[in-house]
């Protein structure tokens, strides 16, 4: 779990951007909780989770209160839709891939300790991505609304592989 705290930003308040955590038993609760209101909040354009707008071209980039990937989130805004976005690359598939686990099994713990079901009715489905990563998808209500992603980035010279988090709001859906 310390691994997944360091590498995901600990989540320690959803990693609110001042904060700093220490290895309890009741860090964890706090840290599925405020998974929770993250995925709660995907409901309300994750209005109180963001700030600080910048403008690039048709979208928005906000800056977010919550890092599930460190350092990696924002949320973007295209005219009324919104969605919750981390991206991280990394130099080779097996630190990727220990990253994209730990933050799974870290979901997949607070999806579990929700009463009624997971997180007010969210739950996840996995899959494979063809030949160069793999995904978990996490549905609301039968519909994919966020999705934790490990895959391939070829490049010009070396070749990454990145994880990706994202949430969409109830907005883009329309």
């Amino acid at each position: 779990m310390t691994f997944l705290v360091a590498m995901i930003s600990g989540c320690s308040s959803l990693a609110s951007k001042d904060s700093s955590t220490t290895g309890t038993s009741s860090k964890d609760q706090a840290d599925c909780q405020s998974l929770s209101a993250l995925f709660s909040k995907s409901n309300n354009n994750f209005e109180s989770i963001r700030f600080r707008p910048s403008y690039k071209y048709k979208i928005t980039l906000w800056e977010s209160r919550y890092q599930l990937i460190e350092n990696s989130c924002q949320i973007w805004q295209w005219g009324d839709k919104y969605s919750y976005v981390c991206n991280k690359a990394y130099p080779d598939q097996e630190t990727a891939h220990q990253v994209y686990e730990q933050a799974q099994t870290f979901i997949n713990q607070c999806l579990g300790e929700i009463p009624h079901g997971g997180m007010n009715g969210w739950y996840e489905k996995q899959g494979l991505l063809e030949e160069r990563g793999e995904e978990t998808q996490y549905l609301l209500e039968d519909q994919v609304r966020g999705t934790l992603r490990k895959q391939g980035t070829p490049g010009l010279f070396k070749d990454s592989w990145s994880v990706y988090f994202w949430i969409d709001s109830t907005s883009l859906l329309r």
